[in-house]
């Protein structure tokens, strides 16, 4: 009796463990499709992220599929990338505060020559950032693109909202090695009009073009 409950066991666990490795590849061949539209369309940053997240979940074929589209897609993302952040910006409003963090919200920030610069004053620099030598790049807690400083998880992003172009600078892991948490309530309000004027805020610190 002991050895056919054993036997059930062991046919039942292994049919599960099938049912959850086809159940998986059915979940990644969906996420494949999903990339593929992305690019499709010309959302490069949106498909490199779904090939990251293909990669990270998957040591089979759709592995190295991912591998070899993320490397192709990587240096045209950085290209399209700073093309979007170039220019000279200034603070508009800030939510959090960098006393302990490699960066300082300045006045300004300046992005060109494969450089972010941070400054109050032209004459006045306050820090910089080499993009060549630490070129944006896939984290688990922030995606495409991040920058690591350290210890610490930036992600630079643009968005347009009534005509304003804004710079979001968002922390994800602190100089501790620490996540960082944003609670983010907007999409989830039942008003269309409410929720429609909540998500033009922002709940990060955020620049807008200088003039």
């Amino acid at each position: 009796m002991k050895k056919k409950i054993t036997l059930f066991c062991l046919i039942f666990m292994l049919s599960f463990s099938l049912f959850k490795t086809q159940i998986k590849a059915e979940v990644l061949k969906n996420y494949e499709q999903i990339a593929t539209q992305y690019e499709k369309k010309g959302d490069l940053l949106s498909a490199i992220n779904v090939y990251y997240y293909i990669s990270k979940n998957d040591t089979l074929e759709s592995n190295k599929k991912s591998l070899q589209k993320i490397e192709i897609l990587l240096p045209k993302c950085r290209e399209i990338l700073l093309k979007e952040l170039q220019g000279k910006w200034e603070l508009k409003k800030k939510f959090d505060l960098d006393y302990y963090s490699n960066i300082k919200y300045t006045k300004f920030i300046e992005i060109k020559d494969n450089k972010i610069i941070f400054y109050n004053r032209p004459e006045e620099i306050v820090s910089e950032i080499n993009l060549e030598n630490n070129p944006f790049s896939y984290n688990d807690f922030g995606g495409f693109p991040s920058l690591k400083l350290d210890k610490e998880i930036w992600t630079f992003s643009t968005r347009k909202v009534n005509r304003e172009k804004r710079l979001r600078l968002r922390k994800h892991i602190d100089k501790n090695g620490n996540l960082i948490v944003l609670s983010d309530h907007r999409g989830v309000i039942i008003d269309d009009t409410e929720r429609e004027i909540a998500l033009k805020q922002e709940i990060d610190t955020y620049y807008v073009k200088s003039k």
